[in-house]
C-alpha cells in the first residue's frame, strides 16, 4: 500500500512531471530557430544559447497556460488533435508548419485580439503589407494551411481575448519604425520561429544523450503535446494542507523555478550542469508568510488580541470573534499593505502572500460585500481626482468595472479578492525578465481559474486580464539611483509630475486594447521626459535624469540596471513587508556582475560583496517603512562568517 501510495503522490507526479519538461527543453535546445535580431551577447554561441534558452521557456509557460485553459474548456481540443491537424496544416508532421499556423496564432492573433476584430495579415507582397506592418494582433500564415482564411478563423472562434501581457507578441518596432524580431511572427520567412513539429508530436519515447548538461546519456524524450496529455492538470491551488495527486497552478511553479535555474543569469549562459531545485518549498513559503502578516497585523492593529490574529492566520476553519469594527480595521490594513520581493524569481512568494490573504478575507468577510464596498469607495475618489477634467463615460466605465469584478455570475468571488489585491498591495522585481514573465503567468493562470464561462455572454463571459507591467519588473534590485545629497524639500512640480505618472500606470493595468495601451505608453515616455528635464534643473545627475527618461516599464525585453521603487512603482515611502529567498554566494565578483560590485562597495555600508545575501539584507532594510517587516531565507554562514560581520551589526 505504501508503494501504491508513493507512486501516486504529488512529489513524484511533479517531479516526473518536471523531468520530463526538462529533457524536453535541453532536447529542444540546438533544434529551433528564433530571429537573431536582439543582441543577448556579443560572443555568438553564447547569444544563441540565451536566445534559445529563454525563448524556450517563455514557450512552455505560454503553452501550460494555454493547456490550464483548455482544461477549462476555453480552448478545443481540434488545435491538438493530431488527427485533425493533418488535414488543416499542411505538411503536417513532416515540417515546422504546427508552431507558426497554430500556435502563433492562438498566441498572439486569438488571446490577444477581441474577437470582434479578429482578421488576416495576409502576405501580398509590397505595398499592400504596408498597411499592417508590425502590427502583432493579425492572422499569418495563410499558405501554411490547407483550409481557407475563413475555416481558420472558424477554428479559434470559441476562444475568449485574454489581455494580460503574456501574448503580447514581442516583435517590436524600434524608435526608427523597424520591428525588431523576437517571437518572429512574420510573414517575412528569415524573421519566422522555426520549431519542428515532431518537437510537439513525436509519440514514441526517444533515448537521447544529455549529459553535456549532466542531465544523463540515456534520457527518455517525447513531443511537449504527448507529454501534456500524460498528466492530470487540476484548476484547484493547493495548499500545504490540501494538496491533490496532480499539477496545480501552484505546484508547476516547481517546474518553472527549476527551468530558470537551468540559466545561469550571473555567467549569462545556460548551465552546462543541471543545478540543484532552487524551488522554496510551499511549507516554508506559507509559514514566512504567516508569520510576517502576523507582525504586519500586530504592529497595525495593537488593541486586537494576538490569540485572535493566531486563529485568523491558520488554516483552521474556526472564524475569531470580532467586532464589526474590528473586522473593517483588518480588512482596512490588508488593502494598506504594500509587500515586495526583490528576488521574485518564478513568484513563490508574491503568490504565497497573494493566497493567504485572500484566505483572511473569505473568513472575515465571506460575502466579498464589505471588500466590494471598500474598493468601490476608493475607486469613486480616484475617479473624481482623475477624471475631473474627462469625459463622464470613461468614470462610468471605471465604476462599472468594479461591479464587474464582483458579479458572483460572471466570477467566483476570490476572483474580486484577488484582483485588488494584486492592483494595490503586491510588488516583485527580478533581473531576469523571463523570471518576472513567469511569475506574472502564475497570477494570470490564479485569476483566469476565479472565471466562470458563459458562452452567451460577451466574450465568454471572460473579463480581460489586466496588465501586469507595473506590478512585476525586471531590474536589478541591489543598483539604486544616484540622487542629490541635500534633498530636503521636494520640487512641488516634480510631485505632480510623478502623480500623473503614477495616476496613469494605475489606469494602464487595466488598459485592454492594443490602442489604448499604446496611447498610455506614449503618454507615459512624454511624462518621463518631462520629468527628467525637471530633475536636471533640480541638480540631480544627469546619468540618473535619464535613466529616468529611457526605462520603458512596458517593455518586456528589457531588464533596468537600477531599480527604484518610487520611479518604477511610486512607492515613496516603503513597503511594509520585504519577503524573498534571495541568492546567495560569492557571484559579485563575476564579470557580468561588475557593476553591481563596485555599486555595493561605494554605497553599502553594512554589506560586505563576498556573499550578494549580504547586500540584499542591506537593500531589505532600505526598502522598509519604519517598523516593516523583513523575512527572507538567508544563508547560515551569517551566524559565523566573519564576512557577515557588518550584516550582524545592522541586524543587531
Amino acid at each position: 500500500f505504501e508503494e501504491i501510495k508513493r507512486a501516486f503522490s504529488v512529489e513524484p507526479v511533479t517531479k516526473q512531471f518536471y523531468e520530463e519538461i526538462q529533457n524536453w527543453y535541453f532536447w529542444a535546445m540546438d533544434k529551433v530557430t528564433f530571429p537573431d535580431d536582439y543582441k543577448y551577447s556579443e560572443n555568438a554561441e553564447k547569444d544563441r544559447e540565451i536566445r534559445n534558452a529563454t525563448s524556450l521557456i517563455r514557450l512552455i509557460t505560454r503553452i501550460i497556460f494555454i493547456w490550464f485553459l483548455k482544461e477549462k474548456g476555453l480552448i478545443p481540443e481540434i488545435l491538438f488533435d493530431p488527427d485533425n491537424l493533418k488535414d488543416i496544416i499542411k505538411d503536417f508532421g513532416k515540417k515546422h508548419n504546427y508552431y507558426n499556423a497554430i500556435i502563433q496564432n492562438l498566441f498572439f492573433a486569438t488571446l490577444n485580439s477581441k474577437i470582434e476584430q479578429r482578421g488576416w495579415a495576409k502576405d501580398e507582397g509590397y505595398p499592400k503589407n504596408k498597411s499592417n506592418y508590425g502590427v502583432k494582433t493579425l492572422f499569418r500564415y495563410e499558405n501554411k494551411f490547407l483550409i481557407n482564411e475563413n475555416e481558420v478563423l472558424e477554428l479559434f472562434k470559441d476562444i475568449p481575448f485574454l489581455n494580460g501581457g503574456l501574448f503580447d507578441c514581442l516583435d517590436k518596432e524600434d524608435e526608427t519604425g523597424k520591428v525588431i524580431y523576437i517571437d518572429g511572427f512574420s510573414r517575412n520567412p528569415e524573421k519566422q520561429a522555426i520549431i519542428p513539429d515532431y518537437l510537439f508530436f513525436q509519440e514514441d519515447e526517444q533515448r537521447i544523450n544529455l549529459s553535456s548538461y549532466g542531465l544523463g546519456s540515456n534520457k527518455k524524450v517525447r513531443g511537449l503535446i504527448n507529454i501534456l496529455r500524460s498528466y492530470n492538470f487540476t484548476t484547484d491551488e493547493a495548499t500545504p494542507i490540501d494538496q491533490e495527486i496532480a499539477l496545480d497552478p501552484e505546484l508547476l511553479g516547481k517546474v518553472f523555478e527549476n527551468l530558470l535555474a537551468s540559466y545561469n543569469p550571473e555567467t549569462a549562459t545556460t548551465a552546462r550542469k543541471a543545478t540543484g531545485s532552487y524551488y522554496t518549498p510551499r511549507e516554508i513559503v506559507d509559514y514566512m508568510v504567516e508569520e510576517c502578516l502576523k507582525e504586519y497585523l500586530k504592529t497595525k492593529l495593537p488593541d486586537i488580541e494576538e490569540d485572535k490574529l493566531d486563529i485568523l492566520l491558520s488554516y483552521s476553519e474556526e472564524i475569531p470573534n470580532f467586532s464589526e469594527e474590528q473586522r473593517q480595521k483588518i480588512m482596512s490594513a490588508i488593502d494598506e499593505i504594500k509587500i515586495i520581493d526583490p528576488a521574485c524569481g518564478s513568484g513563490a512568494f508574491p503568490m504565497g502572500i497573494l493566497h493567504k490573504l485572500v484566505y483572511i478575507l473569505q473568513k472575515i468577510d465571506p460575502d466579498n460585500k464589505q471588500w466590494h464596498e471598500l474598493q468601490y469607495h476608493k475607486a469613486l475618489k480616484e475617479s473624481e481626482a482623475v477624471f475631473k477634467e474627462k469625459n463622464k463615460h470613461e468614470r462610468e466605465e471605471m465604476l462599472k468595472e468594479i461591479n464587474e469584478a464582483f458579479d458572483d455570475s460572471i466570477n467566483y468571488p476570490d476572483y474580486a479578492r484577488k484582483l485588488y489585491l494584486i492592483e494595490n498591495c503586491i510588488y516583485g522585481v527580478d533581473i531576469q525578465p523571463i523570471a518576472i514573465q513567469i511569475s506574472k503567468l502564475r497570477f494570470f493562470i490564479s485569476l483566469v481559474l476565479d472565471q466562470k464561462v458563459d458562452r452567451n455572454k460577451e466574450n465568454f463571459g471572460i473579463r480581460a486580464l489586466p496588465n501586469l507591467e507595473t506590478k512585476f519588473v525586471s531590474a536589478n534590485t541591489l543598483i539604486g539611483l544616484e540622487k542629490p545629497k541635500q534633498l530636503q524639500f521636494r520640487n512641488p512640480e516634480i510631485e505632480n509630475k510623478e502623480r500623473e505618472l503614477k495616476e496613469l500606470r494605475h489606469r494602464y493595468f487595466t488598459a485592454k486594447t492594443r490602442t489604448q495601451k499604446l496611447r498610455l505608453q506614449e503618454k507615459d515616455k512624454k511624462i518621463r521626459q518631462e520629468i527628467a528635464n525637471l530633475l536636471k534643473k533640480d541638480d540631480w545627475p544627469g546619468e540618473t535624469a535619464h535613466k529616468i527618461a529611457s526605462f520603458d516599464i512596458f517593455d518586456q525585453n528589457a531588464s533596468a540596471d537600477w531599480f527604484d521603487p518610487e520611479w518604477m512603482f511610486g512607492v515613496v515611502d516603503g513597503f511594509d513587508i520585504v519577503i524573498g529567498n534571495p541568492p546567495y554566494g560569492d557571484i559579485l565578483g563575476k564579470d557580468i556582475n561588475k557593476n553591481t560590485e563596485e555599486f555595493v562597495k561605494k554605497h553599502y555600508q553594512h554589506s560586505t560583496s563576498n556573499d550578494i545575501s549580504s547586500p540584499f539584507i542591506e537593500r531589505g532594510f532600505d526598502l522598509l517603512l519604519n517598523h516593516g517587516n523583513l523575512v527572507y531565507i538567508i544563508t547560515y554562514a551569517i551566524t559565523f562568517n566573519k564576512d557577515f560581520s557588518k550584516s550582524r551589526e545592522l541586524l543587531a
